[in-house]
């Protein structure tokens, strides 16, 4: 995983956590709100997907799991790559 990317989608969960529990004022609110919700959802998927692969490469599974919501296609891209 990249630096750029893992920095970039920490700083995107940290913003909507903030925004969860005090909404900033304006449309910008909504649209992380929605985004953020859309990202889990997609995180989501991509832990049914990706569920053997999880298995393989975590001894604790919980642990991958984070990590896939938390970083989403930054992990799962590693595992795509290899495939091809």
């Amino acid at each position: 995983m990249n630096n750029f990317g893992k920095i970039f989608m920490l700083a995107f969960w940290l913003s909507f956590a903030v925004n969860f529990f005090f909404p900033l004022l304006g449309e910008y609110s909504l649209w992380l709100q929605w985004g953020g919700l859309a990202i889990v959802a997609a995180h989501l998927i991509e832990c049914i997907i990706f569920r053997k692969q999880i298995h393989a490469s975590y001894t604790a599974p919980v642990e991958g799991y984070a990590i896939v919501m938390l970083f989403g296609a930054l992990r799962t891209g590693e595992w795509m790559r290899k495939k091809a």
